[in-house]
């Protein structure tokens, strides 16, 4: 089928989508990239150049004017889980589903989130950077185990549930923060908390896996960094605004906690990044605990199924949805 007989037009910001998910397209889709991390009045404009019925969020963001941008525009969907870099709120008023790819990078996440956990039990990042050196720390090195310690999730949905999944051999004693949760939905052995206070003067290592929102934003501040014990360590793979990252920078540099695992940051890349790095015993990746080959795939494939369940006039899945109002409004 040549561009001219395909239905649809779809853009899709970055410079490839996995061959599964554009197997799904390739049918009834004419798709065009735009490049890693378009500005948003180049994706704007592309989105009007081409008369877009569908646009597929890898990198960058979405704000008012590249949601209104296509007259045709009927579904934005997310390479990913998180939606926070998208303006759902003009999307919702232009009843323009934004879609997410709700379950296809939790395994992922969550592995990272434990690779964080052991990189700092066995400062595995400084040894290997030493050796690389022609230094052999053999009798002056110390770490830690997992054994036994005490986690705090904050967030349990399917990232921190499969977090506690994988830390079950190490016997750790998990606790839960979120307030959406109530103490009959929780596996065996894991304590739901009902103050994020309680979770943090306890735990050895804070996780967070709750989303951005305006409640969240900043939930890891000064004050919360302070309540942690001094031997505490805080892995972020959620989002970076959910952790003050100046005060993050001070209390490593205080010693208020011991260490911090960090995969994604206020800005990316990070200005910070220096002064993060200096800051004491830190671990630091660049926002890729979702970016595996398996997750890539699933990503893909479940993207180009929203996609083509809207433009199709399908009804979506609900779970699916960041603006599941509008399905109420039909």
């Amino acid at each position: 089928m040549g561009d001219t007989e395909r239905l649809y037009r779809v853009v899709i910001t970055g410079d490839n989508l996995a061959p599964e998910a554009m197997e799904i397209l390739s049918e009834k889709c004419r798709v065009v990239f735009t490049g890693p991390y378009p500005q948003p009045s180049v994706l704007a404009q592309k989105l009007r150049d081409e008369k877009a019925h569908a646009l597929i969020l890898r990198t960058g963001k979405v704000p008012a004017e590249v949601v209104k941008a296509s007259p045709d525009l009927k579904v934005i969907a997310k390479h990913g889980a998180g939606f926070d870099n998208i303006d759902v709120q003009t999307a919702t008023a232009l009843r323009i589903p934004v879609m997410t790819a709700s379950t296809a990078n939790y395994e992922s996440v969550a592995e990272h989130t434990l690779g964080l956990m052991f990189s700092l039990a066995k400062d595995i990042p400084w040894l290997d950077s030493r050796m690389r050196q022609g230094f052999w720390d053999k009798t002056q090195f110390r770490g830690v185990e997992l054994l036994r310690k005490t986690l705090g999730l904050v967030g349990f949905g399917r990232i921190g549930r499969r977090v506690h999944e994988l830390v079950a051999p190490l016997q750790m004693k998990v606790l839960v923060f979120d307030p959406f949760l109530r103490d009959g939905s929780l596996p065996p052995m894991v304590t739901l908390v009902s103050q994020l206070d309680e979770l943090l003067k306890a735990a050895d290592i804070v996780s967070l896996h709750c989303p951005l929102t305006e409640q969240t934003r900043n939930l890891i501040g000064k004050r919360e960094l302070e309540i942690m014990k001094k031997s505490a360590w805080l892995i972020n793979t959620a989002r970076g605004e959910v952790v003050d990252e100046e005060a993050l920078i001070a209390a490593l540099q205080e010693g208020k906690i011991a260490a911090a695992g960090i995969d994604t940051f206020r800005k990316e890349p990070p200005e910070t990044l220096r002064r993060l790095s200096e800051a004491g015993k830190v671990v630091l990746t660049p926002h890729i605990a979702a970016a595996t080959e398996e997750a890539s795939v699933r990503m893909g494939i479940e993207a180009a199924q929203n996609v083509m369940t809207i433009l199709e006039g399908k009804e979506p899945d609900r779970g699916s949805l960041a603006n599941p109002e509008i399905l109420e409004s039909k």
